[in-house]
């Protein structure tokens, strides 16, 4: 913190003890928190705190003694996540500002646009965004804007990734990713080179110091430099030179300043990844933004941490003052100190006790000042010690002993200190008696919340139209007595990923007499932006097309529910698991969101992958007695790992020639333990998905789970199973009574289906 502020830095983020997404870090305890705070105040900065994790429900009473002391500080901002931890900020401590972060995965202007409604005034956008999708976002959604210049990136879209949860229990969305994406994989691609071993999910660092023009022309608010974990002298080092960069801008805007080759190489010796890019500012994807043969570092020179730990690390701040010093004799000693700051002239006065003659020696100009200089310990250096010392003609000179003299220049250094951090607005006062988060069991109607009078239907997503087939087979067989084994849930909607409702031959399966009773949902894409293709286009397609087919839609992302809202769309929508609720007060800011006419915009949210089946259950009974939402439970599906500007494909081989058109490709990684993850392309909106290997499988549980009477639907998700293997999946999870045929199937994939996180929680 010291070095990047010695180094420029206007503001830094840091993480507490709890809450922060760097759970592995050295973080600040409270006490360094509060000093960090009075020191960055005091010498113009400001301190964000990261409180930028997930929070379950049985967590989120820790929250509020956590945040106080630092809001009765007058702690800047903090960047969050949660939409939980978002309001319950917001509304408790209205005096810290909210900074949504990249984690929440902004990716337009309608997500910037709902969150600065739900109170956040500053977005740090998806890393994959654009110059000029940030752009659009500050002009059209009025909110500043926060954009990364330099250091790791992600594959992933930050906040959907849950490689690193699935594949063990370190969650990205609680600050514990173990980075598989820098393991290396190989492919079926169909470049040779794909069957060796490789790194195709290992993005190259980012460095954009050559585009600081371009980047303060476009109107971000704030450059935001990556420093997961790096060593002090990378957060200085990196500093300086983009302070060195932008300070040149703005002294001679019109003046083309070339980065030296020497600040290039002092950039690429602390700690960046072998080869950097520029990141997506100018590209949507490319083999050069992938490390591919190695994801290791750049050996760092000593010559050039010893330089900025020289230049910039050991020594802090210090605020320049003049110290005025009058002694004179039969009068109250008096100090004076002056603090000019940003051309605001500050000036504190104390007084001491009456000047005596003195009786032996006398003090000194060179004594007095000698004691006034000793500032070492605190955040003052005197640029000038004026001293006038007056025993009124009598020849005997003045008498002040040396701890008096001392005591008032400590007296004098604190109330200056006081002076300059009132600037920061009054303390601030706080109920100390919060009790949000009592999980106690006598909280009877949070306990006694459960789904009544009917019994837990079953919803089916489907990706492919074999599959939407496979779906007509089974419920035309139950509806004409074919399959008689036990008894079938109602199958009572049928999502369908909105790419499919592209194609005309879909309309007519869905018109089948065996959906006669279906809810027919549109699955929105997992990414939508405004790129060279306008996914809104889409998206408004959806809402507004095929008269009486589509009656609602599954949102997956903060762009297109604030895209809803805007349109005051008024058929369900509902949540997919990415617009995270791991907690009540999750749903509570949802339920603020209101159509024209005060009904609830949103209709049915759904239990998010990483929780087990205690917290799923502990958080679904308080949003039901807080907001009543219906709420989904996934019993089958490969879970979506990576949400990907990058293409595995494009990387390994070359583009399948189809962007921006509807279509969509099948490949496989595999990982170094033999395990095979579907990757599947969505070209129209240029992303890829890799899929579990492993598709999670609940149907051994859901005796347990329909007893529970918790849960108002239970999803099953299709998504790269053919039609055999989809009539397989959905006779077992629809016909639950039919205990052979699920015998048969969980043994016959015993070795390949997992329980996820049903009983296994993520850190």
């Amino acid at each position: 913190m010291v070095g990047a502020f010695n180094a420029g830095a206007d503001a830094i983020y840091l993480g507490g003890s709890k809450f922060g997404a760097r759970a592995y870090a050295d973080n600040f305890d409270r006490d360094q928190v509060l000093d960090a705070v009075s020191y960055a105040h005091l010498h113009g900065k400001k301190i964000y705190m990261t409180v930028n994790t997930l929070v379950k429900e049985r967590e989120f009473g820790e929250l509020y003694d956590f945040m106080l002391p630092y809001a009765e500080k007058n702690l800047d901002g903090v960047i969050v996540q949660d939409l939980g931890v978002m309001r319950f900020i917001r509304d408790e401590f209205p005096g810290i500002e909210l900074h949504a972060s990249t984690q929440q995965t902004v990716t337009g202007v309608y997500g910037a646009r709902l969150l600065k409604e739900l109170g956040c005034c500053r977005v740090v956008p998806a890393r994959e965004l654009s110059l000029e999708e940030m752009k659009a976002i500050r002009e059209k959604a009025d909110i500043e804007v926060e954009a990364f210049i330099h250091g790791a990136m992600c594959y992933c879209y930050s906040g959907a990734c849950l490689f690193s949860s699935m594949v063990g229990t370190r969650s990205g969305n609680r600050g514990r990713c173990a980075q598989p994406c820098r393991l290396p994989y190989t492919s079926d691609v169909f470049s040779s080179k794909s069957k060796e071993e490789q790194y195709p999910l290992s993005l190259k660092d980012m460095c954009t110091i050559d585009m600081i023009p371009e980047l303060i022309e476009a109107g971000i608010d704030s450059f935001k430099i990556e420093g997961r974990m790096k060593k002090p002298e990378y957060a200085a080092g990196v500093t300086a030179l983009y302070r060195k960069y932008i300070d040149l801008y703005y002294a001679e805007p019109d003046k083309k300043h070339e980065v030296s080759k020497d600040d290039m190489e002092m950039l690429k010796s602390l700690y960046l990844r072998t080869g950097i890019s520029s990141g997506y500012y100018h590209k949507h994807n490319g083999k050069e933004m992938v490390t591919i043969s190695s994801p290791a570092y750049n050996g760092t020179k000593e010559e050039v941490l010893n330089k900025v730990k020289e230049q910039y690390l050991g020594k802090e701040l210090k605020i320049k003052c003049d110290i005025f010093c009058k002694l004179k004799l039969s009068e109250k000693a008096e100090l004076i100190m002056n603090v000019n700051r940003d051309g605001e002239f500050i000036s504190k006065t104390v007084v001491g006790n009456e000047v005596q003659a003195a009786s032996k020696r006398p003090m000194d100009e060179e004594s007095a000042k000698k004691q006034l200089e000793r500032l070492g310990n605190t955040p003052f250096e005197a640029e000038s010690i004026e001293i006038t010392i007056d025993d009124n003609n009598t020849g005997k000179g003045i008498f002040m002993p040396v701890s008096e003299l001392n005591e008032l220049r400590r007296k004098l250094c604190e109330e200056m200190e006081e002076e300059l951090l009132r600037g920061y607005g009054k303390s601030a006062s706080y109920n100390k008696n919060n009790t949000y988060g009592n999980n106690e069991p006598d909280d009877k109607r949070a306990c006694e919340v459960g789904v009544s009078g009917k019994d837990t239907d079953v919803h089916v997503l489907v990706h492919t139209k074999a599959q939407l087939e496979a779906l007509k087979d089974i419920l035309v067989k139950i509806k004409y007595g074919d399959i008689t084994e036990g008894r079938a849930n109602t199958v009572s909607r049928v999502y369908l990923e909105s790419d499919l409702l592209l194609n005309s031959d879909i309309l007519a399966i869905l018109k089948a007499t065996a959906f006669s009773k279906v809810e027919v949902i549109a699955a929105l894409p997992y990414v939508t932006r405004e790129e060279s293709f306008d996914g809104s286009c889409d998206i408004s397609f959806m809402a507004d097309g095929f008269d009486g087919t589509i009656d609602g839609l599954l949102v997956r992302n903060l762009e297109q529910l604030g895209l809803l809202k805007g349109k005051d769309y008024k058929k369900k929508v509902i949540l997919d698991y990415g617009v995270y609720t791991w907690n009540a007060e999750a749903a509570s800011l949802l339920s603020e969101l209101k159509r024209s006419d005060e009904s609830s915009f949103v209709s049915e949210i759904a239990v998010p992958y990483e929780l087990t089946i205690h917290e799923a259950s502990e958080t679904v009974r308080k949003v039901k007695a807080q907001t009543g939402f219906p709420v989904s439970y996934n019993v089958y599906g490969h879970v979506p790992m990576m949400i990907s500007a990058g293409c595995i494909k494009k990387t390994l081989d070359k583009c399948s020639g189809f962007f921006h058109e509807n279509h969509h490709e099948k490949m496989l990684l595999t990982d170094r333990m033999g395990n095979k993850m579907p990757v599947t392309t969505n070209c129209r909106n240029c992303y890829n998905i890799i899929w579990n290997a492993n598709p999670t499988a609940l149907f051994n549980k859901m005796d347990d789970l329909y007893d529970k009477r918790l849960f108002d639907h239970f999803r099953i998700d299709l998504t790269v199973e053919d039609k055999e293997t989809a009539l397989d999946i959905l006779r077992v999870g629809i016909c639950s009574g039919d205990k052979e045929h699920r015998r048969s199937l969980m043994q016959r994939n015993q070795n390949r289906f997992t329980t996820g996180h049903y009983k296994r929680g993520v850190e």
